[in-house]
């Protein structure tokens, strides 16, 4: 299969296996809700009666009060006392099979090129880190107004600064992006050094 550069004439080869694979919702479903499942730090918390401390005296005697009767001011009847079933920290975690998400990454990324959502330049060249720049970059090929992911070899530090401001634009290197990063885009723009690094990154077995 070939696709054409935006910015050239130049056309790029990509193998069928890896840019020619039907679509199968479950494995890429599986693989989305593993990613952001696996990114939830699962760190907060809150302490119960026995963890908040102080309490060791009975705050008043047990009769001729007219209060009900109390143990300690570290109850979750007091206030400052501990927290009835609070938050505490949990470990997420869910598994998911090497071949099971390499083939999530293979159904996107054939669907982005079948809805001629998956775009190749030959390089991005940003000259400054200014946002108005690279603005003009994306109006020039026709970018602008979708969620875009850019795709490159090794991030260059002046596109970094100059997506910072814009919303839509999320870069990532082709070594390195997630199953999320390419489901959650409309677009996909990548430059020819990543394309090759993402070609051989998923070829190989089904």
């Amino acid at each position: 299969m070939k696709i054409k550069s935006i910015n050239s004439s130049k056309d790029y080869t990509v193998s069928d296996s890896v840019f020619k694979v039907p679509m199968n919702d479950q494995v890429v479903y599986q693989c989305v809700v593993a990613e952001l499942t696996n990114a939830r730090q699962g760190t907060s918390s809150t302490k119960n009666r026995s963890l908040v401390s102080g309490g060791g005296k009975k705050p008043f005697r047990q009769k001729g009060t007219g209060n009900a009767r109390a143990g300690t001011i570290r109850s979750p009847l007091m206030r400052g006392g501990g927290v009835i079933f609070g938050p505490t920290p949990k470990y997420y975690f869910k598994k998911v099979n090497a071949k099971t998400k390499k083939l999530a990454f293979k159904c996107i990324l054939s669907d982005k090129i079948k809805n001629d959502s998956f775009k190749i330049i030959d390089s991005i060249a940003i000259q400054s880190n200014k946002t108005k720049e690279l603005i003009q970059f994306l109006n020039e090929n026709g970018l602008t107004g979708k969620k875009l992911t850019i795709i490159t070899s090794d991030i260059d530090n002046n596109l970094l600064l100059a997506c910072r401001n814009v919303k839509y634009v999320n870069v990532v290197k082709a070594s390195s992006c997630s199953v999320v990063d390419l489901f959650d885009s409309d677009t996909i723009l990548i430059d020819s050094k990543g394309l090759e690094m993402l070609s051989s990154r998923f070829e190989g077995d089904k």
